[in-house]
Parts: C-alpha cells; structure tokens; sequence
C-alpha cells in the first residue's frame, strides 16, 4: 500500500480503539483483500490460512469480514460481512476431512476443509462474528455529520498544499471521505 500519512494515523487510531475489547489479536499489516480491495482504515487483519496452518489462499478473516471458498473445489471466493453470517460450525466425517460450514443470511452456505486446527478455525470465525454483531448493537447507526467530512476535506487540501500528499493521493482520499455513508 502506499505510504499516506492521513491512512496511517487513522489506522493506528481505530487500531488502539478496537484492539482492548477485541477477542482475538488483529494485525496493523496494511494488506490487499482476496478480492483485490485494500483494507478499510478501521478493519485489521486478524487471521490468514497461514495463520491456521491451512493452504487455503482465499481464508482471510479481519475485523468486519470473512473471506472463504464458497464450497470445498474452492474455485470461488466469497466476501461475508460478519454480520452477515448466522452461524460457524465444524463438521467432522467419518471418513476423509472435516469441514467449516459457514450459514449466510441470505440463506446460503460456505464450506471449506479444515485438515488441522478445524476448532480453532471455527472458533476464531464464531468469535470475530460474535464480535461484530455485539459492535453493531452497541454503535449508534447514525452516519458522521457532514462537518466531519468538511474537517477531513479541509485537512488533506492543507496537506496537498503543503506538498505531504501528491495530486492523486489527495483525489483517492478526496473520493473516499465524499463517498462515506
């Protein structure tokens, strides 16, 4: 990721907000998503495949939502909100490997083999969930007032000026604050 100041201290400062109450430890790596998507400024990585132990490229899980194979070829991808998903369970069979099965909201299911550490997994993904649901009760859904995109704008135009942002830097951080909720 590009080296933006504004980013980083937003960053660091929904990552020391969020880090005490959270029941699993995340990263501050800045990293791309599955899906090509950079993470949000206030959404940090908190488990990869490799974290687990797993080949599975696609498993990512972060602080709002789960990456995973739609089904167990793992040709597809989905993206979850965590408040999306209605319920993680671990699947042991008789015969060959166990599986996560991950019930959506919408209705439909994600499966993926977990050949080692299938509880932990589950239970890393039934807590981030968890997490998530009890944030969204708990936080007003009221959108940021307008004066606060006002500020934001105000300040990456005195960056701009001051030469800390380029042209195009300030335009992508233009376009995110005009498109916030």
């Amino acid at each position: 990721m590009a080296n933006n100041p504004i980013r980083e201290a937003r960053r660091a400062d929904a990552f020391a907000r969020l880090q005490p109450g959270y029941p699993l430890k995340m990263s501050m790596t800045d990293a791309e998503l599955p899906d090509g998507t950079p993470l949000d400024d206030d959404e940090f990585l908190v488990r990869t495949a490799k974290d687990w132990g797993l080949s599975l490229k696609s498993l990512v899980l972060t602080t709002r939502q789960l990456f995973c194979p739609s089904d167990l070829t793992g040709r597809t991808t989905l993206s979850l909100p965590l408040t999306d998903v209605l319920s993680v369970a671990l699947h042991k069979h008789l015969i060959g490997f166990a599986t996560i099965v991950v019930d959506i909201r919408d209705g439909r299911q994600a499966s993926f083999p977990a050949y080692i550490n299938g509880q932990l997994v589950s239970a890393d993904i039934a807590a981030a969930v968890d997490y998530a649901k009890r944030s969204v009760r708990l936080e007003p859904s009221a959108a940021a007032p307008l004066t606060d995109r006002y500020q934001q704008l105000r300040e990456i135009s005195e960056l701009k000026e001051s030469g800390v942002l380029s042209e195009a830097e300030f335009e992508k951080e233009k376009a995110r604050i005009l498109k916030q909720p």
